[in-house]
Order: C-alpha cells, then sequence, then structure tokens
C-alpha cells in the first residue's frame, strides 16, 4: 500500500489525488496539514526520497520568507526534517511513498509510474 500526502489547497496535489484514485494500486490519501509528520516521519520520506532534498521546501513561497532565522542546510537531510517538522505547511506537495521510494509530484506525471 502506498500513501499520498495531500494537502487539498493545491491544485497538484488534488491532481495527484485524482490519480491515485483512478490508479489500481491501493493509496492511502493523509492530510499533512490536519495531521502534520514528525522529524522521524519527514527524515524516512526524505532518505528514501527520489530526487534532491531540497525540493522538499517550499523555498519561494511567501510564508518560507515569513520565518523567523530559517537557517536551512539544503543539503541536509536532518535540518530540513527539522525544518519541515517545525513548519509543515511549507513542504512541497503532493508526496507519493510507495514504502521503498518517495517521490514529489511536480509535476503530478512524476507519480504516473509509481502508481503502475
Amino acid at each position: 500500500m502506498a500513501l499520498l500526502y495531500h494537502n487539498p489547497r493545491c491544485s497538484k496535489s488534488r491532481q495527484a489525488v485524482a490519480l491515485c484514485v483512478s490508479s489500481s494500486l491501493e493509496v492511502t490519501i493523509h492530510n499533512y496539514l490536519t495531521s502534520p509528520l514528525d522529524y522521524d516521519q519527514i527524515y524516512s520520506l526524505l532518505a528514501r526520497l527520489d530526487g534532491d532534498i531540497k525540493q522538499a521546501i517550499r523555498w519561494k513561497d511567501k510564508a518560507f520568507k515569513e520565518v523567523e532565522s530559517p537557517n536551512v542546510d539544503k543539503t541536509s537531510i536532518d535540518s530540513i526534517a527539522n525544518f519541515l517538522a517545525h513548519h509543515g505547511n511549507l513542504m512541497e506537495r503532493p508526496w507519493l511513498d510507495t514504502g521503498k521510494v518517495t517521490r514529489i509530484g511536480r509535476p503530478v506525471e512524476l507519480l504516473v509510474e509509481l502508481l503502475e
């Protein structure tokens, strides 16, 4: 079973939900805004991320610019996991976790291969 980390306010995330629903793979939808992820969960996702870990944060988001002393090392899983554990709303979305690999759906078409 796979897990989709979803933000219902995001159009790309809603598109990913539609892809998951039409897929033959069993996918659980997890709204990470109402059920935030902790450090260990985020670290695990980052450790299995198919791609550059710096993609995990919404660097250009207005809310990121408002964070006091964001001081995040873009090359450190620990630093990014710690930041996102405190600022989960700034996690890029959507994420698909198959248990073996995680992938950020930007664009959402990147998730199709994992849903087959």
